[in-house]
């Protein structure tokens, strides 16, 4: 009888993890494929650009794989055109690419986080936010970027 109940928890518990592992899904965006941080899930999707919302709709994520030949100085001339003010926060290298990190502010509505990855020739710009200011959001480290950047293979 101990035998029968022991297997059956033995049992619960791997049907736990592969549900745990069923839970991980993974994107594509241009020739690079990651997994979806938890807690996000696609709510628009083209060939060049990736729309991620949290499940309570507070944070957004967007990925644009730049196809243009633009250099890093291009980029940030283009987005401040629209409204955004950037802060260059530093450089490091997160899984494949080499990142530049900024903070910004768009149009005193949205705040966040500001990325240019880059892999060669291959450039992603990736924007992760919030509206309102929100300190704890812009203090804490960017785990979910993180996450992407370090699931983040080339196809």
């Amino acid at each position: 009888m101990r035998f029968k109940y022991l297997f059956l928890s033995m049992l619960l518990l791997i049907l736990a993890f592969n549900m745990g592992a069923i839970a991980a899904e993974d994107a594509t965006i241009g020739d690079y494929s990651f997994t979806i941080p938890e807690d996000y899930n696609i709510t628009n999707q083209t060939d060049d650009v990736i729309l991620l919302e949290d499940s309570v709709q507070y944070y957004s994520l967007s990925i644009t794989d730049v196809k243009e030949n633009l250099d890093n100085e291009e980029i940030l001339k283009r987005l401040m055109s629209q409204g955004y003010e950037l802060e260059k926060e530093g450089n490091s290298t997160k899984g494949i690419f080499n990142v530049t990190e900024y903070t910004y502010n768009f149009k005193d509505a949205y705040y966040g986080f500001l990325y240019i990855c880059e892999n060669g020739d291959d450039k992603l710009v990736i924007t992760h936010g919030t509206s309102g200011e929100d300190e704890y959001f812009l203090s804490a480290p960017d785990f979910d970027v993180n996450d992407i950047l370090e699931s983040m293979k080339k196809n």
